[in-house]
This record gives C-alpha cells, sequence and structure tokens, in this order.
C-alpha cells in the first residue's frame, strides 16, 4: 500500500468521496438530496448490498445470466483458476481470452489470438501480480469488488472476422428508462456515442468524443436491448454489458458504479436528465 492510499483511508469515505467529486466534476457533491446521475452514484457506494459483489464477479454472474437468460448468450469457458500454476497451457486451444474475474484494465486481462507467441513466463508475472492487487477504486467507495474471491478465468476468443468487437452498454433505472452507451474503435481511435432506448443519438458525449457509427439493424438492437432488461430487471439501476457477434447476443458483464461515478458528460444536461429517470431506494448515510 503506498503512502497516499495509507493516509486517504485515515479519512471518512464521505470525505474522500466529496474531495475527488470537486476535483472530477467541478461541483459540489450533494449526498443528502442528489439530483445528478453521478450523485446518486455516490450515494450507492455507501449503500452497498451483497448481491454488488457476486453480481459484479465476472464468474459468478454467469449463474444468474444462465437462470436469466439461457446458456446460449454467454462466451464458452474453458476454466476457472485460483492461481496462474493451475494453468495447463497445453490443453489450451491457440486462441483465448484470460481475465481476472474481479478486475478492470489492461493489467487484467490478455487476448491471446496465437498461444505460441505468448511469453508464458511473462503472462504468469502478469496475473500473479493481477491476483495480488486490490481493486484500485474500492480507495473511493467500490467495495463491491474487495468481497470477490479472486480467480482467472479463461474464455473462448470470439471470432469477429478481425473486426473490433463493439460493446454495448446498457445503462437501466429502474427496469424501464436509460440510455445506451456504445464503445467502438477501442484500439485505434476510441469513441463513445450514446442513444435512447430508442436508439435515438443523444447530443452528449461521455468521457470519450462521439463519432460516425451506423447502428446495426433494428432486430438486432431489441435483441441486446430485451437481454439487458431481463438481466436489469429489479435493480434501480445497473449497467449491462453486452456484445453482438454475427447475429448473436453475447453477455459482458454487470457493472453498479461505472467510471466510479467519476466520469463526466460533455453537459450537466445529461447528469440531471438520467438522475431524473433514476429513482433511488431510501438513502442511508
Amino acid at each position: 500500500m503506498n503512502l497516499f492510499v495509507f493516509f486517504a483511508k485515515l479519512l471518512p469515505l464521505t470525505i474522500r468521496l466529496k474531495a475527488y467529486y470537486l476535483l472530477k466534476h467541478r461541483s459540489f457533491l450533494d449526498l443528502k438530496h442528489p439530483k445528478k446521475y453521478s450523485e446518486k452514484l455516490q450515494v450507492r457506494k455507501l449503500n452497498m448490498l451483497p448481491e454488488y459483489s457476486s453480481l459484479s464477479d465476472k464468474y459468478a454472474v454467469r449463474e444468474f445470466v444462465e437462470r436469466k437468460l439461457g446458456n446460449e448468450n454467454l462466451i464458452p469457458l474453458l476454466g476457472v483458476y485460483n492461481s496462474v500454476s493451475d494453468i495447463d497451457f497445453d490443453v489450451l486451444p491457440n486462441a483465448f481470452v484470460a481475465k481476472t474475474n474481479f478486475g478492470s484494465g489492461e493489467e487484467h486481462i490478455q487476448i491471446v489470438k496465437d498461444k505460441a507467441t505468448i511469453n508464458r513466463h511473462e503472462f504468469v508475472e502478469k496475473f500473479e501480480k493481477a491476483l495480488g492487487s486490490s481493486y484500485k477504486g474500492s480507495i473511493l467507495g467500490e467495495t463491491q469488488y474487495d468481497a470477490i474471491p479472486k480467480k482467472i478465468i479463461i474464455e473462448e476468443f470470439i471470432d469477429s472476422d478481425g473486426v473490433d468487437i463493439e460493446d454495448f452498454k446498457f445503462h437501466i433505472f429502474n427496469g424501464k428508462d436509460g440510455f445506451l452507451q456504445i464503445d467502438f474503435d477501442r484500439f485505434s481511435d476510441h469513441r463513445r456515442n450514446l442513444y435512447s432506448l430508442s436508439f435515438e443519438q443523444l447530443p452528449f458525449d461521455l468521457l470519450y468524443k462521439s463519432g460516425g457509427y451506423k447502428l446495426p439493424e433494428l432486430e438486432s438492437l431489441n435483441k441486446l436491448k430485451q437481454a439487458a432488461l431481463v438481466l436489469a430487471e429489479g435493480f434501480d439501476y445497473v449497467r449491462v454489458d453486452l456484445y453482438l457477434v454475427k447475429g448473436q447476443v453475447l453477455f459482458g458483464e454487470m457493472t453498479f458504479t461505472p467510471g466510479n461515478g467519476f466520469e463526466s458528460f460533455s453537459s450537466i444536461d445529461a447528469d440531471v436528465l438520467f438522475g431524473d429517470m433514476w429513482v433511488q431506494p431510501k438513502i442511508i448515510l
């Protein structure tokens, strides 16, 4: 633990949240009477529920998805391991995706397209370091990840004919309202477009600039939305991440505190609009 984290943890979480919120959003955080989407995300972090951990676990959530949608929407699982040393590379296919079940960022995932080209020593070192790390967002309240039993999961590599797979991230409020975030060109010039749930582009950006993007056909979009609505049922807010590969809807993950609540919209109007959509349960501070 570095000195900054050590001293930061001496402060109450509410103080940490207010200070960082002011830094990132250039406005004061109102925890008692939250109006904006970004404020309600901070309130949620003070009111964590146990299911946020199990459903944020990229391995454990598979059971929930299978129960709600069936296994045809799950990327096939090749293995789950408590330690990197348990992985038998010889039995793995030529291409696969390895990732931790609790982390995010490049240090927690490796896409292998040709097993013969990977440096196994570096692979082992990378994931040993990842398994030994604490979730970086917990210092600012994303404690749901701290309760996840750490594992490495290996999934099939999904071939999309060499094209980057777009992320369809459905932000669903109270099971009905929300917006769609589509991330594309992530490995070249990352762009992010926002749409209503009727698939009309919204005049806002969220962290990344919007760009030219051709939406899939309406039938596929509706399949994606229906899957997201089924998985979001019963939650006052959740972001459901899905992929569309050759017409098939595949599950990515569920996120209860996207961007830790510190990603800014290009206009405060969007923050207020989505805050109005989110009817939050009784607040306990």
